[in-house]
């Protein structure tokens, strides 16, 4: 698969080893004391060092193993003041604009209204390309203000003035083929917050050597993912990484619907990967952009719009915005259970329903033709002479789903199938769901009514001349999680890049036919 590094833009403050206290990042003590600087990098930094160097000398290689210059870009800012002197004037010229870092000598530049400020080495980029750029940026720049989003903060004339700087780089030349593009924050926010800030972006000068698009397909995703992130940038630079590619990636789809770039990360989404939690960034993987799947659910069931775009993840965002004091700047996770709150549901049932709904996408979805169907944990075939599944154990993480699915043989007529669930307390987020699928594949859905200890029975018809199969999905929701803003557990990260609790979680079940 055809993996797209340059587009996968996230500043995730779950790879830093920094520490976050009461919302702020904490600097090195040398930054903070007066104390003299480090004469030998520390080993956290010095890391961030060599991954950006060796991202940009083998592009194609961090393409394999998912890593990502954005993300390497960001560690690296992040970690300056714990670098040596010269480990430091290396970092410095990385993390400078590309006209410093790619050598330019005569840079052009052309204004598109008052948003957008694009830059080019003259004789890299054509001029038909350079008006492309500029009025695509200004479309997705104007579609995500008329949708209520906040516009990206001016960086005042730290590319000329206080427009949006785009730059236009020819990354083959540079020995980098295979980058899309990226953006970066201009400075690091302010230790005590808020945490957002400015934003520069840097776009191939041409995409003509991406043959799975177009070169105008690959400028409009590659421009509404990443000024999606310019835009997050203005509500929190350091929100969850998960949480920030999947945003960016559902939003790709959103602002240009007929591209549909993001299908080729389904593979690695809860469709495909229901038993892994949603909220998880794993940078040797791409699952993080699968889960734009999640919020392409929350877009279709909360359908309200504003300027052509759902209005609920623009709510989310607000809900995690670190400029309106610690009150409102909820993590990811809690920021979307909040938001559900206020809808009149909760994440419990809906993340149950998503996991439901993902079982039959071309009828739970507007484009789930599409999309390849979740599997089950369990598959059986009850017969008169074997038809009860005993009781049984599946263990489901957080923010995960596992699905039990029972078909009737030919010979089941005027059986009744019994569910009984013996789950978690309820208060933890656990959830079961049965849905019926009658003999034309239509479901029915019902979610279980458990008892305050997590126990149910329900009864429905299994006659086999009026029905396919039934499934149960057990749902586990729990979002509690230990020592967050601590850093990645086994190299992934989660939300507020804390331990989850609820992994793991024991919910026995039987499913038995009866007469």
């Amino acid at each position: 698969m055809r993996i797209p590094l340059g587009r996968l833009t996230l500043p995730a403050i779950t790879l830093l080893a920094a520490t976050l206290v009461g919302g702020a990042l904490s600097m090195p003590a040398h930054a903070e004391t007066g104390n003299p600087e480090p004469t030998a990098s520390t080993d956290a930094a010095a890391d961030a060092l060599d991954q950006v160097q060796s991202i940009l000398a083998d592009p194609a290689a961090a393409d394999a193993d998912g890593r990502d210059l954005t993300l390497a870009l960001r560690d690296l800012r992040i970690r300056q003041d714990q670098l040596s002197r010269t480990d430091r004037a290396q970092a410095s010229r990385l993390l400078s604009r590309p006209p410093q870092v790619y050598g330019w000598t005569n840079e052009q530049t052309r204004a598109f209204g008052d948003n957008v400020l694009v830059h080019w080495d003259n004789g890299q980029a054509t001029s038909d390309f350079v008006n492309d750029a500029g009025n695509v940026a200004e479309h997705v720049l104007a579609t995500y203000k008329a949708a209520g989003y906040r516009a990206p903060m001016p960086d005042g004339t730290a590319g000329g003035d206080s427009r949006l700087d785009i730059y236009l780089v020819d990354f083959s030349a540079a020995g980098q083929q295979g980058l899309y593009g990226f953006c970066d924050g201009s400075v690091a926010p302010p230790r005590n917050g808020p945490y957002n800030t400015p934003a520069y972006c840097a776009f191939d000068h041409n995409f003509s050597s991406f043959p799975a698009l177009t070169p105008a397909q690959n400028l409009r995703v590659t421009a509404a993912h990443e000024l999606f992130h310019a835009t997050q940038f203005a509500y929190d630079y350091y929100e969850d990484a998960w949480f920030m590619e999947a945003t960016a990636t559902w939003a790709e789809d959103e602002v240009y619907d007929d591209i549909n770039d993001n299908r080729q990360y389904l593979p690695l989404s809860p469709l495909a990967q229901p038993r892994q939690s949603l909220d998880q960034f794993n940078s040797s993987s791409l699952r993080q952009y699968g889960e734009w799947i999640f919020f392409r659910y929350l877009s279709e069931r909360f359908s309200k719009s504003q300027g052509g775009l759902p209005v609920i993840v623009r709510r989310i965002w607000q809900r995690a915005d670190s400029t309106r004091g610690t009150q409102h700047d909820l993590y990811s996770i809690r920021a979307v259970s909040k938001e559900l709150a206020s809808q009149g549901t909760d994440l419990r049932r809906v993340y149950a329903q998503f996991g439901d709904a993902n079982r039959r996408p071309a009828r739970a979805y507007e484009e789930g033709s599409h999309y390849r169907a979740a599997g089950a944990a369990h598959t059986w075939t009850f017969t008169p002479r074997s038809h009860d599944t005993r009781w049984k154990t599946s263990r489901v993480d957080h923010l995960a789903t596992s699905t039990l699915a029972v078909k009737p043989s030919a010979s089941m007529k005027r059986w009744r199938l019994r569910v009984q669930v013996d789950l978690p307390n309820r208060a933890s987020g656990v959830a079961a769901i049965v849905t019926r699928y009658d003999a034309k594949g239509r479901p029915s859905s019902k979610l279980v009514k458990l008892s305050k200890s997590g126990n149910a029975t329900m009864r429905l018809p299994f006659d086999s001349r009026h029905l396919t199969r039934v499934d149960v999905t057990l749902s586990n929701a729990g979002i509690r999680y230990a020592r967050c803003f601590s850093g990645p557990v086994d190299g992934v990260s989660y939300s507020c890049s804390g331990v989850p609790k609820d992994d793991n979680r024991p919910m026995r079940y039987r499913i038995s036919a009866i007469r």
